[in-house]
């Protein structure tokens, strides 16, 4: 309900708070949704979503191309022992014959393979596409990028998480499914063709059947636990190497940007001899790693012989009593390996799950930020700014108190009423400045109270740096409506009143004009936006502080003259004349500490608290499985 409209002159600001809100129990935090049902929110409707028939066409024919393939490893497995098996009956005309089988299968191997590398990273592509276009969809609406980068939280650098994090979170997960149905697909099939190789062998003189299976699985075990106890110093050497590392690319990074004192101060010989410090630090972790690969290449040399041997070695008494043929025990060797390569799927990917996790973790944080201040934007009550953006000829505000992002007060209680034609300048506290400039634009969800704006249609706010977009300098000026909305003696008009003139013949230039141009002639370009526009309302902050006195008045005199019912509210620091403005507003800060919103507080200090890692486990075992 709205409050009636003082008409009296703006009241100033003052100390005051409502008392009634005041502070009271931390809100429990609300309970972290589990990684995979997270995961599954962040993708699930690029599945389930309607007329999503690509992915799952995708994934079919993925699925369908891996089953080949693994089709055609059994294949060629079962050809080596028709091979072999010929060689040994000396059957010249059967040993021919599976060269051209083999030929088939080589050209059933390419085929598939092309055509699985072409379906994987187009179904890569696809829902990369889909995601990074859900992400931004998100993260640029209505102010949540700006906002999100205020408040705690494990999501800093959201262009790495948009670019790179989904980018590795998309690929990895389908180079993983598609590698795991692979390496199962091999597993069950090649213990059942080296079950039945294995036939029957007496131990301690009972029978035992599939030998070679339990063979397999114990070698696949032992191998992985000799690289997890060789990996464990590898790790840390490795961790210990990154780190100093990073301490000497910071170093070298201090160094450039410090190049202009240390040239004047000639002390180039100082920071070499630290910088060769800082390298030296890093070698002795570099040796411990060198040892730490030489014995895990060592290892993994044997590991791999010995498993194209074992088996051979295994099956040759077998072979000599003429219970098992040539083929046989060839193709009983090739499976073998098959299998141990199949078992040893967890411990090759590891690192891949870790880097994965991470990456999945990173773009959920994100996610998890942007709903967080979506839904404090959203909030409505006693405990909210009540935003009302119905068309009507004022700005107001009633007894609107402003939080900081923490949820602690900045602005005490403020009523502010800007009438059409009025000319409004806000001073005083520089952050109170700010945070009324970024609630009055639309931007700034924190606090409680009564807030009237206009429509959007008829309001422009503008900063101390307008955003100008890439491009010609016509779109710039026109922004946000297109280039055709204005012709060219309009565009060259403004840029003349706010002596720009030089600009006029660059108007077809393409630039990015936020760095092209300086502090001032970005204030004069935001002034010459507002006359061609001519919005009904201006909400200028810090806006003609690069402006020396008599050209801030000036700016201000071209609005004034031009937009003549325009409501202007200036806030921030004015240069110039104070007489062009009706009334003035000083503002004073809160007291320190004093808490607005309790449940926004709560919720930021339950995000200053470390969070578990998702998947403990991939941790538990990354520190003993090598980098």
């Amino acid at each position: 309900m709205r409050a009636t409209p003082p008409r009296a002159h703006l009241a100033r600001s003052i100390h005051a708070h409502h008392t009634a809100h005041g502070v009271s129990a931390a809100a429990p935090s609300e309970p972290p949704r589990r990684f995979f049902s997270a995961c599954y929110g962040l993708t699930g409707a690029y599945w389930t979503d309607r007329g999503q028939w690509r992915p799952r066409l995708l994934v079919a024919a993925l699925a369908l191309l891996v089953m080949a393939q693994a089709a055609l490893a059994i294949r060629l497995n079962v050809w080596s022992a028709d091979l072999f098996d010929a060689l040994e009956r000396r059957d010249t005309e059967h040993a021919m014959a599976q060269v051209v089988i083999f030929l088939a299968i080589l050209m059933g191997m390419m085929l598939a393979n092309t055509l699985h590398v072409l379906v994987r990273r187009q179904w890569q592509l696809d829902w990369r596409r889909w995601l990074t276009r859900r992400v931004l969809r998100h993260w640029m609406a209505e102010g949540r990028h700006y906002q999100a980068a205020l408040i705690p939280g494990e999501h800093a650098n959201p262009d790495g998480r948009i670019a790179e994090d989904i980018r590795i979170a998309v690929e990895h997960t389908v180079d993983m499914a598609s590698s795991l149905l692979y390496s199962t697909l091999l597993l069950f099939a090649f213990v059942g063709i080296l079950w039945s190789l294995s036939g029957w062998v007496m131990l301690g003189g009972v029978a035992v059947p599939g030998h070679l299976v339990l063979l397999a699985f114990g070698y696949a075990g032992i191998g992985a636990a000799i690289a997890f106890m060789l990996g464990r110093p590898l790790v840390r050497a490795t961790d210990a190497r990154q780190t100093r590392e990073a301490d000497f690319r910071f170093s070298l990074a201090v160094v450039r940007e410090a190049g202009e004192p240390i040239a004047i101060a000639r002390a180039e010989a100082t920071e070499r001899r630290r910088l060769r410090a800082v390298f030296a630090a890093m070698l002795p972790s570099w040796w411990q790693q060198t040892v730490g690969l030489a014995r895990l290449a060592a290892f993994s040399a044997v590991h791999g012989a010995l498993a194209g041997v074992l088996p051979l070695l295994v099956g040759t008494p077998r072979f000599l009593d003429g219970t098992l043929s040539l083929g046989r025990l060839i193709q009983s060797a090739a499976a073998f390996q098959q299998v141990t390569n199949a078992l040893s799927w967890p411990v090759e990917n590891l690192a891949r799950i870790a880097e994965w996790r991470a990456s999945v973790e990173r773009i959920l944080a994100l996610e998890e930020a942007v709903e967080t201040v979506a839904q404090e934007a959203a909030r409505r009550g006693e405990t909210a700014i009540n935003l009302d953006r119905t068309p009507g000829s004022w700005i107001g505000a009633q007894a609107l108190s402003v939080a900081a992002p923490d949820g602690t007060a900045m602005l005490p209680p403020l009523t502010l009423w800007v009438e059409p034609g009025e000319h409004i300048l806000v001073d005083g506290d520089a952050e109170a400045m700010d945070t009324l400039f970024r609630v009055l634009a639309g931007i700034w969800p924190w606090g409680r109270g009564m807030l009237d704006l206009p429509d959007e249609a008829s309001i422009m706010a503008m900063g101390a740096r307008p955003f100008l977009p890439e491009g010609q300098l016509r779109d710039a000026l026109s922004f946000p409506l297109g280039p055709a909305a204005h012709d060219d003696a309009a565009l060259a008009a403004v840029l003349d009143c706010v002596e720009l003139a030089p600009l006029i013949a660059r108007l077809d230039e393409s630039a990015d004009w936020s760095r092209v141009l300086g502090a001032a002639e970005l204030q004069r370009i935001a002034f010459a936006r507002l006359l061609l526009h001519r919005p009904a309302w201006i909400v200028l902050g810090h806006a003609t502080d690069a402006l020396g006195q008599d050209h801030a008045n000036h700016m201000l005199r071209l609005l004034t003259t031009a937009l003549p019912k325009a409501g202007i509210v200036l806030i921030g620091r004015h240069e110039g004349s104070d007489a062009i403005f009706s009334r003035r507003l000083t503002l004073v800060r809160s007291a320190d500490g004093e808490i607005l919103l309790n449940e926004v507080y709560a919720r930021r200090q339950a995000a200053r608290r470390p969070k578990p890692r998702a998947l403990p486990l991939v941790d538990k075992l990354r520190e003993g499985f090598g980098p």
